[in-house]
This record gives structure tokens, C-alpha cells and sequence, in this order.
């Protein structure tokens, strides 16, 4: 009866829209006119042509709405929906066994045999750069190498590069990155280029993976999977009859995890002079497919989509990675700013929660996940081997590239991005105009179209105002980052507040227009999604002007093609037939699957990255960073079928939003926790066993402290240590605001391992214990010359060094650093209270027993009036970064009491500040 009421209601606010004709009877001036004169004389291609362009005159009768209940059905559908796209994303291969393949094969990729190679890479410890197990390992890997290079068919050329050297690491804090004694173990596949008279290779496909790990971490999928996929990727190649048209150099690096050390080191081997592009592998996560986040040439690109199977690609991504949303890097880096080879990044993005964690462990790489890595690397090296238009190198460029549901790959340069999006936003505009001309192209089409506009974007407001107000009402009065555990909450955390106001509003504003413009609900609906295919077209126009967005715009131009092209069918579906409301939306909901499950695709692995990292982001409160990500995705993903929900009845509406709230209101305010006893969700933890003294000019100790030091990497890192030392009656002075600290001295006078790691010490904790074990030998900086002459002054300074350091160097006010002996150029990492100061991060890379002392000099820029007195202060961190026998007693009772979900990274550290 309602539905009945309701159409009766529709053909009431018909009736305004007669006028009076001349002869004084009424007549719609919005309806076709139904008058068609069967006898005229009329031509049989004029027939055609009415039959053609007429309009039904049932575009203008009442259509009887769905029940709102059905809403309900229609967003499982939508849910499965995403659920059937996640399906895709996680499908595999069905991995091959020895057995099923011939010994004579070189096209058919073994897990089996891989994971044989990654066990023999792996071994049972972290393998850390500098520490005894990893040169042990090392050796492992190059005797392994050897093997395959006994068994092959095509020459096979292995070396073990050990390397010194340094570079200016220009990130957004920029470093001197010193490496001394630094591991790589090196395979060519020799192919028709051959090999230079001194040695150097000649036209060569370079492919990197690093084999250190983090500390604490035995690095499972960062990077040993990769390694392991190139070694068995290595074995299969070689079994070719014939040589390929290129080299294929093979670098197993030993330092990428110090920073990005091994792969400035492979620079200066002489096989590295022919590559002319590059396939670097690394991960940031374990499991899914191997994801294409970075690209510096359109050749390995579209080589990439020519070959590899369930292809995984998204430009998307490199936005996120470039901004620094994701705190990452990787050695495609050095190969890009270094080394001027142009080429393709590829990582595992999923299961973040495990990256540079005890979970990075082979036991949680899922069936499949290694073949489907193999399936990809394997025929993309024989394609590109064997292409001639690689036997030079191009200048690295950008591009954009995305897959549509891993069934192929579309890539572009960036200028043709311009017009590309330019084309779509036009298409769509087309299809604006087509259903202008549908209903009649007038001016009062017009306005109700610009009036429909609005009610887009008041809609939508009022899902974000939603999600405004919810959100801090949750970080207020429960727990943040609980989406790490239980991914699935975005969806009733962010997502629904977004969608069910938005609705509500959407359909409040259509009962206001509806009295006025007298359309049917069936027209209304494609009347909305006009408007919003307007919308974003005019969106689209606008960000094609913002040249730093170009890699992401595919994100709204791709669903659009899809919703521009579906409303063309759409709108002469229902041109053409009477459509009841119902089948109008299994229509829509029919057209709409291409561009909503390419969105689906989207968030899928934008949240797999993304929601991962706040537990390592430092930030205070990263929930609204994910709920400004979700909101826009949530918005992108909804508009894709924008409009339909005016097809259902407003009667009882309350109902189903109520319903839908209330759950979602429920799950708001569950304390669930973001972290897991059994993982793989854990609490990052880095902990500094700390010794930090103070030195005048003379050498003198004037300060000294000891303790722990435990840094902020989510808003709970230092909050949970104190209660967990009470639960266990442990008592401890601490300390929690560095703030004055900071502003007072560089690194706020707190020991620091990674520069990145600055940004969160003014918000650490300090617990006061005794010190660490004394280093042997104790490291420290001595003065061994100081010369001036002039204004300019020599410092001569030689480093006792501890297996990983960092210097701060940090110029009196009045006096400049002209140069540094070890540094090619000189760029401030920073400045505190006005004076600019530098780093170097120095590693000895490889273990041999006993540590070299490092002799390096400053030359200052200092005013005659200084040189009497102090021109520089400098700090020296010295660090064990992986030494649990060292621990003392005190130090491992504390790492005990705490809970089983902190994941720790250990160091052991003596910060000495020196004024010379």
C-alpha cells in the first residue's frame, strides 16, 4: 500500500507540469508528444530515424519504488562484492613441483627447488650486516651460486665484491651514508654482449634482492623469498640452449638494510657499467602478489604486461611511497639518483604488520605465494634478455600504471596521462549531455541537472561531517590503530558513517526537488547519477592542472570511463523500455561491477599499505589520518554507483539506517586491541641500553648518564612499558618530555641509530638503569692535528668505531664546515637553535673479527677571534645493533616483564659529545 500511496504521490507532482494549448486543452510540456501519424507520407529511412531518436512517453509515468528494506541486500551485495574482489587479489598459482618438470627446462618456474635456496639463504638467524652470521651466510650463499654455475648450460660468472665507500643520502634528512668492508655476491648469466677487455659487462639486465635482515628479524619475506625466487630463476635461465641477447647480472646484496649501502657499493663494480635497466625486489609485507610500486622506464613496463601472469601494478602506490605516507625506502633509489639506470621497483605490500618483525618468518608464506613470484620474474627476464631495444640505456622518467583485477597491466607516460584524462573527463561531460538530451534539452534540464549537482555534494558533506565527528569522539574514548589487528573495522569505523547520512541527506533533497521538477523516481536516479558523473568530470579537468598528482588521477578517471560508458547503455536501456524501479537497479548495479570492483581493488591495497604503517608512523594520532584515506576512498568507491538509491521507497528508511547505525555505533566503541599476543600484529618497540657523557675541550667527562631509552613509534610505544615494570614490581625514575632537550642540543642529547628516527625522541622515555656492557675496544674521537691558516681550520680526528655509528657534526655559531673528508658534498641534515649540523652513518658492513679505526678530517670556515677557543661540537652514537649475549642482567629482566606483543629491536649504545 505504501509503494502504491507513494506512486499516486509521483503522479500528483506530474500533474503541475500541464499547460493550456491554443485551442484550450491541457498538454505536458515535458512529455514526447504521443501524436504519430501512421498514413503521412513518409520515407522508409525516415522511419528509421524516428524509431531511432524517439523518446517513450514512459519516461514520464510514475515508477513504483523498491522497499527500503532491500538496501540492506543491496550493501551485502556491494560487501561480497569487495569480499569476491579481496578473493582475486589473493588468488595463486598452483605451485610446480620438481617432479613435474624436465630437467632440460627453462620456462617453467619450481617452488619447490626455491624454497631449497631459501632455507640455504635463511638460515636460523637474523642476519645483520656486520655481525659473524651474516659473513657465515654469506659464504653459504656464494658457495650456492657456484652450484648453479657448475650445473649450467650458459656461462655463469660469480664474484664476492667486498667495497668501501660513502655518498650523500639526499632524503628529507639528509645524511653522509659511510660504508666500510661491504659484502655483495654477484652472478652474470653471460649472454651475446659479452664482456668488455677490462672486464666490465656490456649491455646487462641488472635484478637486485638483499639477503641482511633487520635486527631481531630473520626476514622471511624482506628479502629472502626475492632472493630465493632469483637464484631459482637464475638456474632455470641457464639451462637454455642459447645464450640471451643481453647479460643478466643477478646482485644478491649484503647491506640494503644499513641503509641502501650494498647497492651504492655495486656501483662500483665493474659489472655494473652495462646495465642499462634494472628489476629491483624488495618487500614491505609478506604474502599477496608481487606489486610494481615504482617505474622509471615504459619498455620494462610494458615488457611486464606482455608476460607475467596475475600481473599487479599501481602508480597509486608510488604516490604513497614518494610522499612519505609510507616511511620506507629502497635501493631502486640508488639505482635511479646514483646510477642513472632507468627501471621497475617491485615489492610485497601485504601483511604489513610483519615487516622488520620476529613474524617475518617463513612459516607464514602462504602456499602459492612463491610460485606466483617466480611466475612473474621468470618470463619477465627472458623478455627482456632478449630485447634488442635494451642495449641502451634511457634517461629514467616517470609513468603511470595500474592493473585492472590482475587481469592486465595499462601504462602511459605522464604526458600522455594529460590526455587520456582529458578524453574521460570529455566522455563524461558526452554523457552528461546525452541525458540532457533525453529527458529534453531545456533550460529547466538544465537547472534541475545543477540543482542535482548540489544535492551530490550536500550528500556527501554530510557523510564527511559524519565521520568528523565520530572519529575524534572514538580516539577520545577508546583505542586508536585497532583496524591493525582487525582490518575489517574501517568499514563500520569509516566507512558507513560516511555512507548512511550521505544516503539520508541524498534522499531528504530529492523529496524537496521532487515536488518541483515533477520527474519519476527512474529519472531522477539517472538525473543524480548525471550529476555526479558531471561532478567528477569538472574534478578530474581541475586535477589534470596538478602536475605532482599525475600517477594518481587514474584512480578517479579509470571508474569514471566505466560510469560514463555504462550510462550510455544505462540511459538507452531505459530510453527505449519501461523499466520498473527494480529492474532499473539490478541494471545499474549489472553496469556498475567493472568500476566498482577496480575501486574495491584500490582500497584493498591502499589499506593494506597504509593501515600497517601507523604502527610505526610516531604519529599522535594516526587514526585520522585513516579515516581521511578511507573517507576518500569511500567517496570514489560510492560514487560509482551514486543515484541509485533514490530507486528505493524513503517510507521506513529510518528503519534500515537505524538498523545499520546501531551495529556500527556498537562496534565504534569496542575497546578491541590493535595488537596481538600471537600475532601478527605487534607493538614496534626499539630499546637503547644507553651510556650518553658529556666532554669539555680538554677530554674531561663532565656528564654522564645511563638507562634505557625507548622510542615513540605509535601512541602507545612508551605509555605501556611503565605499567608493564609495575605489574612485575619493578620501579624505575623515568623520563618522558625531551621537548627543551631538543631545542637545546642536536638529537635532543638522546642516542639515535637511524636519522628518520629523530623525528620521535621528543616524546620518548628514559628509564635511569645501570649502563650497557663496555664496548672492546671503547669507542670515541680524539683530536690528532688541529691547524688553521687564515680563517680556515683543519681538524685531523680519528674514530675507535663500533660495528654501526653515527657522527654529528654541529659548527660553533660564527663558524661554517667547508669540508668533509669522507663526504663527496656536504648537505646540513639540520639545524638547532640556529647552528646547522651533519651526520654521517658509518657501518663496518661485514665481520672480520676486529674493527679499523676510521682517520677522517673537518675543515671549518672559523673567524681569527675563534680559533683559541671551541669550533665544533661533535656526538659519536656508537652501536651494537645485535647482540643479545651482551645484554646484562638488569637489562634482560626489564625486555622479560614486558608484554608478549611488543616486537623489540635491541641496541647497545654509547653516545659521546665531544667539543674540539
Amino acid at each position: 500500500m505504501s509503494n502504491l500511496k507513494e506512486a499516486e504521490v509521483e503522479l500528483q507532482e506530474l500533474k503541475p507540469k500541464r499547460a493550456i494549448s491554443k485551442n484550450g486543452t491541457p498538454e505536458y510540456v515535458d512529455v514526447p508528444s504521443r501524436d504519430h501519424d501512421k498514413d503521412r507520407d513518409e520515407k522508409p529511412w525516415q522511419r528509421v530515424v524516428y524509431e531511432v531518436t524517439r523518446k517513450g512517453t514512459h519516461l514520464y509515468e510514475p515508477v513504483k519504488s523498491i522497499p527500503s528494506t532491500i538496501i540492506i541486500v543491496v550493501l551485502g551485495v556491494y560487501l561480497l562484492l569487495g569480499y569476491f574482489t579481496q578473493l582475486i587479489e589473493d588468488n595463486m598459482p598452483t605451485p610446480y613441483q620438481d617432479a613435474d618438470i624436465t630437467r632440460e627446462s627453462s620456462d617453467i618456474f619450481s617452488e619447490e627447488s626455491a624454497w631449497r635456496y631459501l632455507y640455504t639463504i635463511l638460515g636460523d638467524e637474523p642476519r645483520v650486516a656486520g655481525t659473524e652470521y651474516h659473513l657465515n651466510k654469506t659464504r653459504d650463499l656464494k658457495n650456492m651460486l657456484d652450484q648453479i654455475a657448475a650445473q649450467s648450460r650458459i656461462p655463469i660468472r660469480t664474484d664476492w665484491q667486498f667495497v668501501t665507500g660513502s655518498y650523500l643520502m639526499n632524503s628529507s634528512t639528509p645524511f653522509l651514508n659511510y660504508y666500510h668492508n661491504l659484502s655483495n655476491v654477484v652472478a652474470v648469466l653471460e649472454g651475446e654482449s659479452g664482456f668488455n677487455s677490462d672486464g666490465s659487462t656490456r649491455s646487462s639486465i641488472l635484478v637486485n634482492c638483499h639477503y641482511d635482515s633487520v635486527p631481531f628479524a630473520l626476514g622471511a619475506s624482506d628479502n629472502v623469498v626475492f632472493c630465493a625466487v632469483m637464484a631459482e630463476t637464475l638456474e632455470k635461465m641457464s639451462r637454455r640452449a642459447r645464450p640471451y641477447r643481453h647479460n643478466i647480472v643477478f646482485l644478491f646484496n649484503g647491506a640494503e638494510e644499513n641503509p641502501l649501502q650494498a647497492s651504492h657499493g655495486f656501483l662500483q663494480h665493474s659489472w655494473s657499467r652495462g646495465a642499462t635497466v634494472v628489476v629491483n625486489l624488495d618487500a614491505a609485507g609478506m604474502n599477496g602478489k608481487p606489486a610494481v610500486f615504482q617505474a622509471t622506464d615504459l619498455r620494462l613496463l610494458r615488457a611486464f604486461r606482455r608476460v607475467v601472469p596475475r600481473p599487479n601494478a599501481q602508480s597509486f602506490g608510488e604516490y604513497l611511497f614518494q610522499s612519505g605516507v609510507i616511511p620506507s625506502d629502497t635501493d631502486f633509489r640508488i639505482w635511479r639518483d646514483f646510477g642513472n639506470i632507468s627501471g621497475i621497483d617491485i615489492a610485497y605490500s601485504k601483511w604489513g604488520h610483519v615487516y622488520h618483525t620476529r613474524y617475518d618468518h617463513p612459516s607464514l608464506v602462504r602456499e602459492g605465494v612463491v610460485q606466483c613470484a617466480g611466475d612473474m620474474l621468470l618470463p619477465l627476464l627472458t623478455e627482456l634478455a632478449d630485447l634488442q631495444d635494451l642495449e641502451n640505456k634511457v634517461e629514467p622518467s616517470g609513468a603511470v600504471y595500474y592493473d585492472f583485477l590482475n587481469l592486465s597491466v595499462i601504462a602511459y607516460s605522464k604526458p600522455a596521462a594529460h590526455a587520456i584524462d582529458a578524453l574521460i573527463a570529455l566522455l563524461a561531460l558526452l554523457s552528461v549531455a546525452y541525458y540532457a538530451w533525453l529527458v529534453g534539452p531545456r533550460w529547466t534540464t538544465v537547472q534541475e541537472l545543477l540543482y542535482a549537482v548540489l544535492g551530490r555534494i550536500a550528500a556527501m558533506l554530510a557523510g564527511v561531517l559524519a565521520v568528523l565527528i565520530f572519529v575524534p569522539l572514538m580516539v577520545v574514548t577508546t583505542i586508536q590503530m585497532r583496524y591493525l589487528s582487525y582490518p575489517w573495522l574501517v568499514v563500520p569505523l569509516y566507512w558507513m558513517p560516511y555512507l548512511v547520512p550521505a544516503v539520508i541527506v541524498s534522499h531528504l533533497y530529492d523529496r524537496w526537488r521532487t515536488s518541483k521538477s515533477g520527474l519519476n523516481r527512474s529519472i531522477r536516479a539517472l538525473q543524480a547519477m548525471a550529476a555526479t558523473r558531471l561532478l567528477l568530470g569538472a574534478v578530474l579537468v581541475v586535477l589534470t592542472c596538478v602536475p605532482s598528482l599525475t600517477t594518481v588521477r587514474y584512480a578517479l578517471s579509470f571508474p569514471l570511463m566505466f560510469m560514463s560508458c555504462a550510462a550510455i547503455v544505462s540511459l538507452t536501456v531505459v530510453r527505449y523500455f519501461r523499466m520498473k524501479a527494480w529492474r532499473h537497479l539490478v541494471l545499474e548495479v549489472a553496469l556498475s561491477l567493472p568500476g566498482t570492483m577496480f575501486a574495491f581493488s584500490l582500497v584493498l591495497r591502499a589499506d593494506a599499505m597504509v593501515l600497517p604503517v601507523m604502527g610505526r608512523s610516531g604519529l599522535d594520532r594516526p587514526d585520522y589520518l585513516i579515516a581521511a584515506v578511507n573517507l576518500a576512498l569511500a567517496a570514489l568507491t560510492c560514487s560509482t554507483v551514486s543515484g541509485i538509491e533514490l530507486l528505493f521507497s524513503r517510507r521506513r528508511l529510518w528503519i534500515t539506517a537505524g538498523f545499520v547505525s546501531l551495529v556500527c555505533l556498537v562496534l565504534m566503541f569496542i575497546p578491541f586491541s590493535p595488537y596481538s599476543d600471537d600475532g601478527p600484529s605487534t607493538q614496534r618497540h626499539y630499546w637503547f641500553h644507553s651510556e650518553i657523557k658529556s666532554h669539555d675541550i680538554n677530554g674531561a667527562v663532565t656528564a654522564s648518564t645511563t638507562g634505557v631509552l625507548v622510542t615513540k613509534h605509535d601512541p602507545y610505544s612508551s605509555d605501556r612499558v611503565l605499567p608493564a615494570l609495575r605489574d612485575h614490581g619493578i620501579s624505575l625514575h623515568s623520563r618522558t618530555d625531551f621537548s627543551e632537550d631538543c631545542q637545546r642540543y642536536v638529537f635532543c642529547n638522546l642516542p639515535l641509530y637511524r636519522v628518520s628516527f629523530g623525528q620521535y625522541l621528543k616524546d620518548a622515555l628514559f628509564l635511569y638503569t645501570s649502563g650497557p656492557a663496555p664496548f672492546d675496544p671503547e669507542p670515541g674521537i680524539r683530536v690528532v692535528g688541529r691547524d688553521c691558516l687564515g680563517e680556515t681550520c683543519t681538524l685531523q680526528l680519528n674514530m675507535t668505531a663500533a660495528p654501526h655509528n653515527m657522527v654529528t657534526v654541529w659548527p660553533r655559531a660564527g663558524a661554517r664546515l667547508a669540508a668533509w673528508s669522507l663526504a663527496p658534498r656536504l648537505q646540513a641534515t639540520g639545524d638547532v637553535a640556529g647552528r646547522p649540523y651533519y651526520v654521517m652513518v658509518h657501518s663496518e658492513a661485514t665481520y672480520k673479527g676486529s674493527l679499523d679505526t676510521l682517520a677522517f678530517n673537518l675543515t671549518l670556515v672559523v673567524p681569527l677571534s675563534m680559533q683559541n677557543g671551541p669550533l665544533v661540537d661533535v656526538s659519536h652514537h656508537a652501536h651494537k645493533i645485535h647482540h643479545p649475549k651482551d645484554y646484562t642482567t638488569q637489562f634482560a629482566e626489564l625486555l622479560d616483564a614486558m608484554p608478549k606483543y611488543f616486537n623489540f629491536a635491541n641496541f647497545m649504545t654509547f653516545r659521546n659529545n665531544y667539543v674540539f
